[in-house]
């Protein structure tokens, strides 16, 4: 992954985190034995304070692993909040499962292994946050479906908005073109108001909002 900002500053920034369950930490040494893709503290911590400060009450995953995002935005929701994840593999949703339940968050969690995007399609209701971590080539498709099932007001967070720093390429493969024409649809979508954070490999948070308030925003490259 491309380094977004100056050695040590990533540490600095996680020395002054505040603490976190064991759980958690236990989750990150299980990711980096599995070599397998989490958001990490600095935008768990985000997602937790988010989810807490908007009152979040339903969150929708389109891609959990085994849990760790839902983790951080459970720990912010209210008693009766509601979370649904997704993953393409059902032994992941099962370890998510029981991360949560060690924390006394299952009861909060809906686990929907399989297509995460035909999941989405089929949700009913309005929710409060999407966060979006699916296969890089089907993020464009996000962004319409999001908005219609998203409330005013709420937010569609996508991770890896900078994609290791190859959305700057000339020449982009499959993946990379398909984030750099995520973050440009979402830049250019009257209802969304939108900014890209330079944390970990870059994330996209994006407020719903009513299309007339989109008017004295510029365009994209104004």
């Amino acid at each position: 992954m491309a380094k977004l900002i100056l050695d040590g500053i990533d540490d600095y920034i996680e020395r002054h985190l505040p603490r976190r369950p064991d759980v958690l930490h236990e989750m990150e040494s299980l990711a980096a034995d599995e070599d397998f893709p989490i958001v990490g503290p600095q935008v768990g911590q985000f997602f937790r304070m988010l989810a807490a400060s908007t009152g979040a009450k339903r969150v929708f995953e389109l891609g959990s692993g085994f849990g760790y995002s839902a983790v951080w935005f459970a720990l912010g929701m209210p008693a009766e909040g509601e979370i649904v994840l997704t993953d393409h593999d059902g032994g992941k949703l099962e370890r998510a499962d029981s991360f949560l339940s060690r924390l006394w968050l299952n009861g909060k969690a809906e686990l929907l292994p399989g297509d995460a995007l035909a999941h989405f399609r089929a949700a009913k209701g309005e929710f409060d946050i999407v966060f979006n971590d699916i296969d890089k080539q089907h993020y464009p498709e996000v962004v319409e479906l999001a908005h219609e099932r998203l409330r005013l007001g709420g937010f569609l967070i996508s991770d890896n908005a900078l994609w290791h720093g190859r959305v700057l390429d000339d020449e982009k493969d499959e993946a990379t073109a398909a984030v750099d024409e995520y973050n440009r649809l979402i830049a250019e979508h009257e209802g969304f108001e939108n900014v890209i954070l330079p944390v970990r490999d870059g994330l996209s948070v994006a407020r719903k909002i009513e299309l007339d308030e989109s008017l004295w925003l510029p365009g994209v490259g104004d």
